[in-house]
Formats: C-alpha cells, sequence, structure tokens
C-alpha cells in the first residue's frame, strides 16, 4: 500500500507546477485570457499550482500585468506556442506567478 501511495504523489507531482521564482518546467500552453483590467492569463500543463492570478482566474494561472513593458510581445509569443503546438518556459518574478519573461523553444 505504501508504494502505491507513493507511485501516485510521483504521479500527482509530476503534473503540477509549484509556484516559485525562477523558470517553469518545458510547458504547453493549453489557455490565454485577457482579462478586463487588459492583463493576461495563461494556463499551461503540466499544471500550475498555488498562483495567486489576477482578476480571480484560480492557482492554475500566471498573469501578466497590464504595466509590463513587455505585454504585447509575451502574449504574441505565447498565442505562437499555442497554435503551433509548442512548448514555453516563463520566468516568475515572486511567488505568486507573475510573469516576467517567456521563452519558445530551446529544448
Amino acid at each position: 500500500m505504501k508504494k502505491v501511495i507513493t507511485l501516485a504523489l510521483i504521479l500527482v507531482a509530476s503534473y503540477a507546477q509549484a509556484a516559485n521564482q525562477g523558470w517553469t518546467t518545458y510547458s504547453k500552453v493549453v489557455e490565454v485570457v485577457v482579462t478586463a483590467n487588459g492583463g493576461i492569463n495563461v494556463r499551461l500543463s503540466p499544471e500550475l499550482s498555488e498562483c495567486t492570478s489576477q482578476s480571480g482566474y484560480g492557482p492554475r494561472y500566471a498573469s501578466i500585468y497590464p504595466d509590463h513593458p513587455g505585454i504585447d510581445k509575451i502574449q504574441s509569443t505565447l498565442l505562437s506556442a499555442y497554435m503551433a503546438d509548442k512548448e514555453v518556459r516563463l520566468y516568475f518574478s515572486n511567488t505568486e506567478c507573475k510573469v516576467l519573461e517567456v521563452r519558445l523553444g530551446g529544448r
């Protein structure tokens, strides 16, 4: 029984990324939301967890705030990755999943 629980925990951990400052693992973009304030929320696979997203979207969404100077370029990169089914990595400035940079490809 202990082995089954350990295996289940390992599998769950591989499908979620905790909110940490720094780069995420290579991920696919599964949803892009433009919020009412002009910001962007993005959902990835593997899923994020423990994020504090803008506009109340919940713990699985990273956020690019409307005052980010590169928001248009980041949105273009995220949409390109989504449409081409390519992987991205996001750089978080804090543990709330506030996005500063995006990497497309590179693996």
